[in-house]
């Protein structure tokens, strides 16, 4: 008589097998690199925030939405429309550096400046108010700011990568690159509307937590 023999289930031999799939530092070197470019500007807005006034936070408000005061006295589709023609200029910025075939030595200070202007933000918030200046921004700025800087970093990616191409393409390394530019458009697009996503986050958290902080 045979004995019986027990398996493990599919879904567990799936889970510890030894070649199952793992992050691929250098397939993610870029993106990687773009995050890193990010967390440098969060540290150097902070450090100019300390350094500077309340006069740098309304000067810079127009591209990073950072005059905190400006927007809790903004209705809601007017914090809609801040947060996405703010984020809307960093990408066109973006898409535009990715058809020129120099782009890609620029293209890094997209995430730089993102970051910069969250971490000014962050920076003032704290140095004048402390400890409810820093959770105004998690609950208020940080959603929505979390989910543009994403997009950034990656279509700042995308961005590079076809500026690459560009380059390539006009030293004779490839023939036909309209593939990948239809491709490139399309990511543009699908970037676009997450980042309208991403205002829409941002109305919805000032509507809901707004109200509970007072600055005076």
């Amino acid at each position: 008589m045979k004995g019986i023999v027990f398996t493990k289930p599919k879904f567990l031999k799936n889970l510890f097998r030894r070649n199952r799939p793992k992050f691929d530092i250098r397939k993610n070197a870029m993106f990687l690199l773009l995050c890193l470019f990010l967390l440098v500007g969060v540290i150097l807005g902070v450090i100019c925030a300390r350094n500077g006034d309340k006069s740098l936070i309304e000067k810079l408000d127009f591209l990073f939405l950072t005059d905190f005061e400006n927007k809790r006295n903004m209705g809601l589709f007017s914090v809609f429309s801040a947060s996405f023609a703010s984020g809307f200029l960093l990408l066109l910025a973006t898409f535009l550096l990715g058809i020129s075939s120099w782009g890609f030595f620029v293209l890094p200070a997209i995430p730089l400046f993102k970051g910069f202007g969250f971490g000014i933000s962050t920076g003032y918030m704290y140095a004048a108010y402390g400890a409810s200046g820093i959770f105004y921004n998690i609950l208020v700025v940080l959603p929505g700011a979390f989910i543009s800087a994403l997009v950034l970093i990656i279509i700042s990616k995308e961005s590079f990568r076809f500026s690459w191409d560009i380059m390539t393409s006009l030293r004779g390394y490839k023939s036909d690159i309209s593939g990948e530019f239809r491709l490139y458009i399309i990511r543009i697009f699908w970037a676009l509307i997450i980042l309208a996503g991403a205002s829409v986050v941002d109305m919805l958290f000032s509507l809901v937590f707004s109200g509970l902080f007072s600055f005076s």
